[in-house]
């Protein structure tokens, strides 16, 4: 509150008229009016908060706003606003439909909507910058009373939280919440689409230059790799003994390894030295044998071998298949986030071509849903 009006105040000399005006954001619109009790119930103009204080013209509107309370403890008050024929004064051929074009208006929409109140006196309407009271915000809760007159809203305070969790879901310390690919806007309808994991079936990153790479996981948190690009860049290995780089994919005892430090002695063994990767082949329905285990791509989607099988055109890999089930499948943990998210590639091969490097770009953000950092407590 400012320093005129609290002194207006103090001294019980106030000499105009107390004049409450109303903010009401409809969609990406806001609805300006005040109540209409100045002498002329015209319009009236008052500057707006910030620099450059433009004036704002409010349209007289009858409204009444009543329950407003101001206290420390209990429950947080709600107040009803009430606007006479509303539906009339937001539809066709009304002033605010002039400014502000609305169609297809209905009573609902308002709810949710942000209302703010902002009250001062008359003589102070055209004052630069703006005296007025401390701004009262509320949201629109529900539908209070509603007649062929008049329509009656209750609000509630912007910061009642009665029912409410923060951030409105249960806080989980390890395991991620949001659905795997639910929000991947390979969905295309947008109301089907859930939590935030955006991550699609392929092609899901890019590199600097605008290509995409295919990088797939498995729910072990192992990375599935093409053996057509695994087999051009391998090193096969005799024994023990032999130092390898960082990021060199070993062949050894017929099974694919990617060395996790420099200068790479280590035996297959130890897990601080390798990591495993997993190895895909493209599906063939020309009478292929597949045993459990055994890891293809068909229709851009990595699949895992449940059942031994000779391949043909009525087993090929499908979503509840009696011979495979897919192989791209969230671990749910921090870690299954990273080897998505933040895949770098060792070279510059895009597609089912790309290798996953050991370091990770850690400046990407993860949409992680859980709370790592948070503890139980009995």
């Amino acid at each position: 509150m400012s320093q005129e009006l609290g002194i207006d105040t103090l001294k019980q000399e106030i000499s105009s008229g107390l004049v409450e005006l109303y903010e009401l954001q409809v969609g990406s619109d806001v609805l300006y009016f005040h109540d209409g009790k100045n002498e002329s119930i015209q319009n009236v103009e008052f500057r707006q908060p910030e620099s450059p204080y433009t004036l704002k013209t409010y349209l007289a509107l009858p409204v009444l706003l009543t329950g407003i309370e101001h206290k420390a403890d209990g429950a947080s008050p709600r107040p009803s606003l009430t606007i006479a024929n509303v539906e009339s004064i937001l539809k066709s051929s009304s002033t605010f439909q002039t400014d502000l074009n609305i169609t297809g208006f209905e009573l609902d929409d308002l709810v949710g909507a942000k209302l703010k109140r902002r009250r001062t006196l008359e003589k102070y309407l055209t004052s630069n910058p703006p005296i007025e009271f401390r701004t009262d915000t509320y949201i629109i809760d529900r539908i209070e009373d509603k007649n062929s007159l008049y329509v009656s809203f209750e609000l509630a305070s912007a910061f009642d939280l009665d029912g409410v969790r923060l951030p409105s879901r249960i806080v989980v310390g390890k395991y991620c919440p949001w659905k795997y690919q639910g929000a991947s806007t390979e969905e295309t309808d947008i109301a089907k689409r859930r939590g935030a994991c955006v991550w699609k079936s392929f092609g899901q990153i890019k590199n600097s230059a605008g290509a995409t790479s295919s990088v797939f996981v498995t729910d072990e948190d192992e990375y599935l790799v093409s053996k057509t690009a695994l087999d051009a860049v391998k090193v096969t290995v005799a024994g023990s003994g032999s130092s390898h780089a960082i990021n060199v994919v070993a062949l050894i005892g017929g099974k694919y390894y990617q060395s996790l430090i420099a200068s790479n002695n280590k035996e297959v063994t130890d897990i601080t030295a390798w990591r495993e990767l997993q190895v895909y082949t493209t599906w063939s329905a020309s009478s292929v044998s597949y045993a459990v285990g055994d890891f293809v791509l068909h229709s851009n989607i990595p699949w895992k071998t449940i059942r031994a099988n000779t391949s043909s055109a009525d087993n090929a890999p499908v979503q509840n298949s009696a011979f495979w089930e897919k192989a791209d499948t969230c671990g749910k943990l921090l870690e299954s986030c990273k080897k998505r998210y933040q895949a770098i590639g060792t070279n510059s091969n895009t597609g089912t071509s790309f290798i996953p490097a050991v370091s990770l770009d850690t400046v990407k953000t993860l949409p992680f849903g859980a709370f790592p950092g948070s503890r139980k407590f009995r």
